[in-house]
């Protein structure tokens, strides 16, 4: 009776002490991970799973690193023992980049890092509460009370970017970030020769669009293409996310708004919708389905159509921040422009950055000039070079 009433206390102790060790972190510490490290760790999907904004840094207390799961990311048991401490001193033994990934702590910076976390051992958790030894610095996970990764968090998101290529996906900017966007597609095709630089030396369309996230799921969105001088109004929702609320295995994004075209006739107005589906089999393949509809979509036409159309698109991670990805976007009823929309390339993440380079037939960056085709014809061989950036703030 007396060993079972010790374990209860024991269990009941580790429980509070680690609660009271969570619960408050110092400001000049969340200042420091302000400094150097939420401008990436942030949001629904930072890198590993790891977010250091400040309402979640206590998160890292005690929870296996998913780089190294032997380490415990903060370790409240063996603080000297610590993933995070070993990153950022750029220890050679630790596995992955140093960070931060640019440049190094400063001296005073680290000296606050350092107190913190090596200060958790005045609360440490009792070894006899959770049958484990506790850590012997060695870089075994020390803390019996180990926690997996929140639920609230993946380490990879279906799709880096909000477009796949011209595709919109279901991945939204953050409450409050703001999100700029800029897209070219070259006019000339690439057997156009080194005269012309294979293309480049050529017109080029150009979209530059800045949104704004009014919550995680909600995101408003204003952009201009040079091609019609056409401006797009648009907003997204973010209706479901795969395994997450309501327990769906895919996800899915409603996109709509109106491209005016203010060129030659400013009364010229598109409204398009489009719904995106997608469905991330495991951390590197996901696939993606996007019905779509534009009215009005050659609008110099006396009798003009509506265009409704299904995308196809995929994408597969081949490292960490890399990934090839592909889309297809054929017309099945209405105004079609030669052929189906297609794209191939591949994109690289970097902090808040995402960079795509494709190639491609399409010429069109808002949804009422993509969405009805290319004008180059794949049985041509005739295809176009493209690129995205995206910069989250």
């Amino acid at each position: 009776m007396k060993r079972a009433l010790f374990t209860v206390c024991s269990i009941l102790f580790a429980m509070s002490i680690g609660a009271l060790a969570q619960s408050a972190v110092p400001a000049d510490v969340v200042s420091v991970f302000q400094k150097y490290c939420v401008s990436c760790h942030k949001g629904k999907t930072p890198p590993q799973g790891l977010s250091w904004e400040a309402a979640r840094i206590a998160e890292a207390i005690d929870r296996a690193s998913s780089e190294m799961p032997a380490l415990l990311i903060i370790d409240s048991a063996a603080p000297e023992a610590s993933y995070v401490l070993r990153k950022v001193r750029r220890e050679k033994d630790v596995k992955g980049k140093p960070m931060p990934p640019l440049t190094a702590l400063g001296a005073d910076d680290l000296k606050v890092l350092e107190t913190w976390i090596l200060g958790l051992k005045k609360f440490p958790v009792p070894s006899s509460a959770a049958g484990a030894p506790p850590g012997d610095g060695t870089g075994q996970a020390s803390s019996p009370a180990a926690k997996p990764a929140s639920k609230k968090t993946a380490e990879t998101p279906a799709f880096w970017g909000t477009y796949l290529i011209s595709l919109p996906t279901t991945t939204t900017p953050d409450k409050g970030d703001f999100l700029i966007r800029i897209s070219h597609r070259f006019s000339d095709p690439i057997d156009t020769g080194f005269d012309n630089l294979f293309g480049l030396d050529s017109y080029a369309n150009i979209l530059l669009a800045a949104g704004y996230g009014i919550s995680d799921r909600v995101t408003v969105t204003i952009g201009r293409a040079r091609f019609d001088k056409e401006f797009e109004f648009s907003a997204d929702w973010l209706v479901a996310e795969q395994g997450r609320g309501s327990g769906l295995p895919f996800s899915m994004a409603i996109h709509g708004g109106v491209d005016l075209v203010t060129e030659t006739s400013p009364d010229e107005a598109k409204v398009f919708a489009e719904v995106s589906l997608a469905r991330q089999f495991n951390r590197r393949l996901s696939l993606l389905v996007v019905p779509a509809l534009v009215t009005n979509a050659n609008h110099w036409d006396l009798e003009p159509e509506s265009t409704f159309s299904l995308g196809l698109g995929a994408r597969y991670m081949i490292l960490n921040d890399f990934s090839i990805t592909a889309e297809w976007i054929p017309v099945l009823a209405g105004y079609g422009d030669f052929e189906g929309g297609w794209g191939f390339g591949v994109e690289k993440k970097l902090g808040g950055h995402v960079f795509q380079v494709f190639l491609t037939n399409a010429f069109g960056l808002t949804a009422a000039q993509y969405l009805p085709g290319g004008d180059l014809r794949l049985g041509d061989l005739d295809f176009r070079i493209g690129f995205n950036i995206f910069r989250t703030f």
